[in-house]
């Protein structure tokens, strides 16, 4: 076989995967907007056996062959390719099947069954409060992750590495632990001073109608470059975003919380997510796996940077608050955009991840990440977990969950075994605002969002980070895009400088 027809072969293989892989997608979505009880047993044989035939394809013999033929290696896997395209798409392949191929597809199935199921005993137990309901779930998917793992063990590559990978390639949990160390104390303090500010946001919990929540977050989603011709929004119990192909990606909220901002800033986090996907699935990459972001950590940077560092800045809500009281007369009377964006920018010790200001979030994402490793790797029985999640949280966010809703059972990455998932969220407020600061000095983004010229930022991005997809490893990424390595330090000094503007300190 000529060079030519194996990459040809490669891209064909390639392309069969990622429509399993949505095909999937669409199985999930069906699943999380409503599915019969009843049809759950049948759901998770669906979901297994398309999960266990792309493990089949990525994983054949036959590319293993190709893979060969185009010179892929560990030390070398983008083998020997025409363009950027060629090189990453090998890469990409390989790495899957170097690490995969010594999975059983079995295992893959097992997983995939029991997350299904799983993730219906989560929501349940959320809704009941009521721990136990999940507890033996949750014992069997962590004793199929360490199954997992130990298929993917080799000198250098094992332990929470190995799940880490997935997620963030490149990254290892020693690497992670000293990014957060880097930063926690900054955190910590900060969350200590800004926590005593005593902000007034009762008004943002107030009752704001549903229909028009939803049309404003339409128009800012609109502003933001969100094409509703490709994606949709809905409801669902944990905000997330689903590519269900490459010209139907679809977002959810919720509006369960108590403050009217924490349904306007998910939409904004997933509607930033959706632009990710959007940018990537175009041109060549359209229906590959180069179509994916760099890592989940790119990805999440994005999600965060509209979210926090557009959604709730000055410049933002000069341009939006005079419409956001058009829509919420009653509740917005009285309120100047000052009083609004410091209680918009609330510091507290809260509880939930998904709603914590921006300074508290990494706090969240480090309990997680301290608790999986223990759990996978320490001593640490699930049956111990909610009484662990509790000091954790005492220890790093200076509060005691008083139900497990809003303590041990408030995410759903662990019913789907998603272990190494939450440092990436934390990685991406890094990632975010190291581009934010390249950005600023490209462009005059506080201009651009006082006049609500949201479009020009987008096409920023669009250009430096979307269309990209994973053409690179996210430090490489991070790097062609900013002009310099990831320094973590810039994301504290960031919160460092608009905090202190907002609250004067």
């Amino acid at each position: 076989m000529t060079r030519e027809k194996a990459i040809e072969r490669l891209e064909e293989i390639d392309r069969e995967v990622v429509m399993l892989e949505h095909m999937s997608s669409v199985l999930s979505w069906d699943q999380e907007m409503g599915i019969s009880p009843k049809g759950v047993d049948e759901r998770s044989i669906q979901l297994g056996w398309v999960a266990s035939l792309a493990h089949e394809k990525a994983c054949s013999n036959e590319m293993g062959d190709l893979l060969a033929l185009l010179g892929a290696d560990r030390d070398k896997s983008e083998g020997v390719g025409k363009d950027a395209f060629e090189k990453a798409l090998i890469r990409l392949r390989f790495r899957y099947w170097d690490k995969y191929r010594s999975m059983p597809s079995s295992l893959v199935r097992a997983i995939s069954e029991k997350a299904t199921h799983s993730h219906e005993s989560w929501v349940e137990a959320r809704k009941k409060d009521d721990w136990t309901l999940f507890e033996g779930d949750l014992k069997e998917i962590v004793s199929l992750v360490r199954e997992k793992e130990s298929c993917f063990r080799r000198e250098g590559f094992s332990g929470y590495d190995v799940l880490l990978d997935d997620f963030e390639t490149g990254m290892t949990g020693s690497r992670v632990d000293a990014l957060f160390s880097s930063i926690k104390p900054s955190l910590v303090s900060m969350v200590g001073r800004l926590s005593e500010k005593g902000v007034d946001d009762d008004f943002l919990k107030l009752e704001y109608p549903i229909a028009q929540q939803e049309e404003f977050s339409k128009i800012v989603l609109k502003d933001m470059g969100f094409d509703f011709s490709r994606g949709m929004s809905a409801v669902s119990v944990h905000p997330f975003t689903s590519t269900l192909g490459s010209d139907d990606i679809r977002i959810t909220t919720r509006y369960t919380d108590p403050s009217v901002m924490d349904s306007f800033c998910s939409t904004v986090h997933e509607g930033g997510h959706a632009l990710y996907e959007m940018g990537m699935n175009s041109g060549r990459l359209k229906g590959t796996s180069v179509a994916n972001a760099a890592s989940h950590g790119m990805h999440e940077s994005q999600s965060r940077l509209w979210e926090n560092m557009v959604g709730k800045s000055e410049g933002f809500w000069t341009h939006y608050y005079p419409l956001f009281c058009r829509f919420f007369p009653s509740q917005t009377e009285g309120v100047s955009l000052t009083k609004f964006l410091q209680a918009a920018n609330k510091v507290q010790r809260s509880h939930i991840r998904v709603n914590a200001d921006e300074v508290s979030y990494s706090l969240h994402v480090m309990l997680r990440f301290e608790l999986e490793q223990d759990l996978l790797f320490g001593n640490l029985f699930v049956s111990d977990l909610p009484e662990a999640w509790n000091a954790k949280s005492e220890e790093l966010l200076g509060i005691v969950p008083k139900t497990d809703t809003q303590g041990v059972l408030q995410d759903v990455h662990w019913s789907s075994g998603d272990f190494g998932y939450f440092p990436t969220y934390a990685l991406g407020n890094l990632y975010g605002a190291q581009i934010w600061q390249s950005m600023s000095e490209d462009l005059n983004v506080e201009s651009l969002m006082r006049e609500g010229k949201l479009s020009e930022m987008h096409r920023y991005l669009d250009e430096r980070i979307y269309t990209k997809g994973s053409l690179l490893l996210p430090e490489g990424l991070l790097a062609e895009s900013t002009g310099k390595p990831l320094d973590a330090k810039l994301f504290t000094s960031y919160l460092e400088d608009k905090f202190s503007r907002l609250f004067g300190y």
